[in-house]
């Protein structure tokens, strides 16, 4: 039986199998119903647990006598076996044997990692369905993830416009455990007392995007305004706050980037229509659509170039200072002649 992940607690109210199975590589819905499975086996009286990991050493003979052995505290017990590669080394005979002789007193569960299309074309995969309940958590993009993250605020007692919560879903790029957090600090900062709190996307900017990240953008846009010498400004600021070069450098690419293809869509498209195929913070949209009006992608894919540059300059394979090559990366953003004064 395939359950998906926001139907588990439901399916739990309802019914409870002899064998689950949780795989896939999506850490956050991967450990949350794990957990959840967890608490349910203790909610049903299956108080005792035993923890196996099916590596290559494993004796997968012994999993039926894991089964069979009569339990020291309790009647009823939770056997959790972790399977890494997503599928059995012994090619899955044990859990075939397994599944036709179940125990009564015992709920396997099995945690897995991804496990691949050809692999649920297997024996031992079909086998399970018959009889387990398996979870697969996937990672999760675009109006899924918002929808996601809605219910999550929600359940947190919080509401936001759609344009914050878009807001959030850029800064996270899809990393729920990241997002978890964002929620998490929402909810401190914004306690709940007695209905749903409204929050501004105002506020969610100011919250999500902690000092650092928003210095970054406003960095980003003083360049693309051509007001290099505040730009410089807070770059120096970053470097004597201790910032990593590489959280920054990342967030820079990811900008250029952007505009590299946005002007690449004006080439053949309109600029409404290579506007539409990015989300843009409202305040940011008119010096965006100016920048992206007078430029062309030849010169953003010239920075992309400098950055890759300055990767090499933080990973030790090209001689320089990355802060002095982010200064001429700016300048180059910012269209204007620059200098280094040790130059």
């Amino acid at each position: 039986m395939q359950i998906k992940v926001d139907q588990l607690r439901n399916h739990l109210k309802n019914q409870q199998l002899p064998v689950y199975m949780v795989a896939g590589d999506e850490p956050l819905q991967h450990r949350e119903s794990v957990d959840m499975l967890r608490k349910a086996a203790r909610y049903f009286g299956y108080t005792e647990r035993e923890v196996y990991t099916a590596d290559a050493s494993f004796d997968w003979d012994s999993l039926a006598a894991i089964a069979s052995e009569l339990s020291l505290f309790a009647s009823q017990r939770l056997v959790e076996l972790h399977l890494p590669t997503g599928k059995p080394s012994d090619k899955g005979a044990a859990l075939i044997e397994y599944c036709e002789h179940l125990p009564q007193d015992v709920i396997l569960l099995i945690v897995a990692g991804k496990v691949e299309a050809a692999t649920k074309k297997s024996k031992w995969y079909k086998a399970l369905d018959k009889v387990a309940g398996i979870v697969h958590v996937w990672s999760i993009s675009g109006m899924q993830l918002n929808q996601w993250l809605n219910q999550r605020l929600r359940n947190k007692g919080l509401s936001l416009q759609s344009d914050a919560i878009q807001l959030i879903a850029d800064r996270i790029e899809g990393n729920l455990l990241a997002a978890d957090q964002e929620i998490e600090k929402l909810s401190l900062l914004y306690p709940v007392r007695e209905q749903m709190l409204e929050l501004t996307t105002e506020q969610v900017f100011e919250a999500v995007f902690d000092s650092a990240r928003y210095n970054v953008f406003d960095l980003f846009d003083c360049a693309l305004s051509r007001d290099l010498k505040r730009a410089l400004k807070i770059l120096h600021g970053l470097q004597g706050e201790g910032d990593s070069m590489v959280l920054l450098m990342t967030l820079v690419a990811k900008e250029v980037r952007m505009l590299a293809k946005m002007t690449a869509i004006m080439q053949a498209q309109d600029l409404q229509s290579a506007m539409k195929a990015f989300y843009l913070f409202p305040k940011r949209k008119a010096l965006i659509s100016r920048t992206v009006s007078s430029t062309r992608p030849e010169h953003w894919q010239h920075l992309l170039e400098q950055l890759l540059e300055l990767d090499k300059m933080v990973k030790g394979a090209l001689p320089g200072d990355p802060w002095d090559k982010m200064q001429l990366v700016l300048a180059q953003i910012a269209q204007q002649a620059f200098k280094l004064e040790n130059q």
